[in-house]
């Protein structure tokens, strides 16, 4: 299960920075399949720039992880890679000796739900969804950026490049959640469905609007579509132990594992 997974967010990965590249080459996006994995690099102070799914299938080698580091230090970034409880031994041993450690501040929970599970009332009064096909994706950008407080030039670059390039990937995937009287927007979220599993992501709530069950009504949107659309499972990764764990825990998300971002620790790297 948790190699499956592994490999359906690294898919994710390369495909939202394929929509970056097309979209804005001045980022200098780069994928490499890596040991049965991908090295994605997003961009300089973009969100995804590390190895993930790589070293589970195969164990990592020299070369992959002198690629992984020549091509992050060409990108500007630090050189990262996703470890898993499935992750091979070989490839911990070899990112050991090349002085890789996990960083305590970056570990993720990944969390599933069956949807043969789902109930068939999904509905939460007060909030009705629409499709950025029906808003604009301007107005999707607004409601993250404010959910999320990306204040700053620098967040708000970063999180509307992500956003133009999940729209190119997700689609009608990315809804807004609006007050079903007069349809102000409330938050929002994404959706992207990969072979048969949907992975929740992208979602936040206007500080105003908390405490009237927002993300209940985006979780429960999001899982009926996949559902509808034939999938299997939903997915999503949160912080450990953060609101987000215990909210997903709360709808009867199940844990599958833990991943901690590894990076070279060695004095002047």
């Amino acid at each position: 299960m948790a190699s499956r997974l592994e490999l359906v967010d690294a898919l994710n990965a390369v495909a939202l920075a394929g929509a970056l590249a097309e979209q804005d080459r001045s980022w200098g996006t780069e994928t490499l399949a890596v040991a049965g994995g991908y090295l994605v690099l997003s961009g300089r102070g973009l969100y995804v720039n590390r190895a993930i799914a790589a070293g589970i299938t195969e164990p990592l080698e020299a070369a992959d992880i002198e690629l992984v580091m020549e091509r992050s230090a060409a990108a500007g970034v630090r050189a990262e890679i996703e470890v898993t409880p499935v992750t091979h031994p070989q490839s911990l041993a070899a990112l050991r000796s090349y002085g890789f450690g996990p960083d305590a501040g970056a570990g993720t929970s990944v969390h599933v739900y069956p949807l043969d599970r789902l109930p068939a009332q999904l509905s939460h009064p007060g909030v009705r969804m629409a499709p950025v096909n029906e808003r604009s994706l301007e107005e999707w950008q607004e409601v993250s950026a404010a959910g999320w407080g990306h204040e700053s030039e620098s967040a708000r670059g970063a999180a509307d490049a992500f956003a133009r390039a999940a729209h190119a990937v997700d689609g009608d995937g990315m809804i807004i959640a609006l007050d079903e009287v007069d349809g102000r927007p409330l938050g929002c979220a994404s959706l992207t469905i990969r072979e048969d599993v949907a992975t929740l992501g992208g979602m936040s709530t206007l500080p105003a609007e908390r405490g009237r069950g927002v993300q209940a009504a985006l979780i429960l949107h999001r899982l009926g579509v996949a559902r509808d659309a034939s999938c299997s499972l939903a997915m999503a990764t949160t912080a450990l132990g953060g609101a987000s764990e215990r909210n997903l825990q709360r709808f009867g998300f199940v844990t599958t594992h833990i991943k901690q971002t590894y990076w070279r620790q060695l004095p002047g790297s």
